[in-house]
């Protein structure tokens, strides 16, 4: 009778799956990573590959959801702009979030616009992300830098 008991258990339970390897990498690491490829070496699709989870959740309004979606929007941006770069200035983390502050430019030229990006990370994965930008300015009412 037990033995009964016990497969109707796992028969309703349904097929046991190994369980996932904990995240060896903190969520600082995954970012750095994933920017690095990302904003370091202009690597789009590979850098979103490797380090954004498929159900990228996207608060930017001009950004769709999805890791796809976010290939598909920054992948011309990036293709159109050959000397677009982010500098990452500073990089601070608290449990699953990241905020990267980032000095972005469209061209060498460029005043460009300080950029803070945050992340959050779960299962060695970028799984969402919020953006703020803030165009850097000919003339500032003080001496100090937006970095």
């Amino acid at each position: 009778m037990k033995r009964t008991a016990l497969l109707a258990t796992v028969l309703a339970l349904g097929p046991v799956s190994a369980q996932a390897e904990p995240c060896a990498w903190a969520p600082k690491q995954i970012v750095s990573q994933f920017l690095d490829a990302f904003y370091g070496q202009g690597k789009v699709r590979a850098a979103f590959m490797a380090w954004v989870d498929p159900g990228y959740i996207q608060h930017n309004p001009f950004a769709a959801n999805g890791r796809d979606a976010a290939i598909a929007f920054l992948e011309p941006f990036v293709a159109a702009h050959p000397e677009w770069h982010g500098e990452i200035k500073r990089v601070i983390a608290e449990g699953d979030l990241v905020v990267v502050h980032s000095h972005v430019r469209w061209t060498k030229s460029d005043r460009g616009n300080a950029v803070v990006d945050i992340f959050r990370v779960a299962g060695c994965k970028v799984v969402e992300h919020w953006d703020v930008l803030q165009p850097v300015p000919e003339t500032s009412a003080n001496a100090n830098t937006m970095f």
